[in-house]
């Protein structure tokens, strides 16, 4: 196969991985003016013994900073009838700090599919985002909140 220019190579990837089906999920950190949330797709359950889950964040996200000072996050899982969350927390205008508090409660998005709380363990290099390793430390899976919200084709859509 010949060689691509790197910014083609770019280009074709992000094409190539809007087409397989993620989760989309809301990571949450910080507390009181520093709490901030976001929305993401990259994520995967890294171990079970111990319990361990790996997430993706961009470098430049307010986020990034606050998940290392703090040391600890959350993930919510969004359900289908969840996709305004999704969109509303990966806008520039998303609630950050104690406005955020309508949105999530001690660490609870109203919901949510689950909720998994990690407390950070390491953090990888991975170009322009960081791969965090947490440990979870707590896990709650709703009963019956509809079915997930799914990114694919560079749209949201419930399953």
């Amino acid at each position: 196969m010949p060689r691509q220019q790197i910014s083609s190579v770019t280009d074709d990837l992000r094409s190539v991985m809007r087409l397989f089906p993620t989760g989309v999920a809301l990571l949450s950190t910080g507390e009181g003016d520093r709490a901030t949330a976001m929305t993401i797709n990259a994520l995967m359950s890294v171990s079970l013994t111990p319990p361990q889950l790996l997430v993706s964040v961009l470098r430049s996200s307010r986020a990034h900073a606050v998940l290392e000072d703090c040391r600890a996050f959350s993930v919510h899982f969004l359900g289908d009838r969840q996709k305004h969350m999704a969109e509303l927390f990966s806008s520039a205008s998303k609630p950050q700090g104690r406005d955020l508090a309508e949105f999530i409660e001690r660490q609870v998005v109203p919901d949510s599919t689950a909720r998994l709380t990690c407390s950070l363990r390491s953090v990888y290099p991975g170009g322009d985002h960081s791969l965090f390793l947490g440990h979870v430390d707590f896990v709650e899976a709703a009963v019956s909140v509809g079915g997930p919200l799914l990114f694919h084709g560079g749209a949201l859509r419930g399953f």
